[in-house]
């Protein structure tokens, strides 16, 4: 397994970061690197949600992700169960947040296991590009959190 983790202190609400990223299934609304997303099943928030992304720019990529966590305005994880064209086998997101009402500390941490033994050789890449999609990632939730904070 490798892993990457990132730690931003956010200027924006706990609250409001919290709100976006419960909004689970619908992720393409608002992060401009999901071209498609969906809930599967019923359950569209807590322990036992899922949901379908397919990447930006032509959807090719995808993902099928369960919650297997979820503790209200402070963690969620996420279990990435099933990839397609993707250099991971599987993976583990957790999302946690701390802090209170003007600003914030937002940590990302991704757990993953290669697809196989020549992407496991590029593991050093391989996070590298992760750490730099994950800050965009962030950078984007911040937005969208502030920009809600603000309506």
């Amino acid at each position: 397994m490798r892993n990457v983790k990132l730690e931003r202190t956010l200027a924006v609400a706990r609250s409001s970061v919290w709100a976006v990223l419960a909004d689970y299934p619908n992720i393409a609304d608002w992060h401009d690197g999901v071209k498609k997303s969906y809930a599967i099943g019923d359950a569209t928030e807590g322990v036992g949600a899922q949901r379908q992304t397919e990447l930006a720019p032509d959807g090719k990529m995808k993902m099928r992700e369960t919650v297997t966590e979820w503790v209200p305005g402070e963690r969620m994880v996420v279990a990435i169960d099933e990839t397609v064209k993707m250099p991971v086998k599987h993976a583990t997101m957790t999302f946690t947040l701390s802090g209170g009402d003007e600003t914030m500390l937002f940590t990302m941490n991704y757990e993953y296991e290669p697809k196989s033994a020549v992407w496991s050789l590029l593991g050093p890449i391989l996070d590298r590009q992760f750490g730099k999609g994950f800050n965009g990632f962030i950078d984007i939730l911040e937005r969208v959190a502030r920009a809600q904070t603000a309506t």
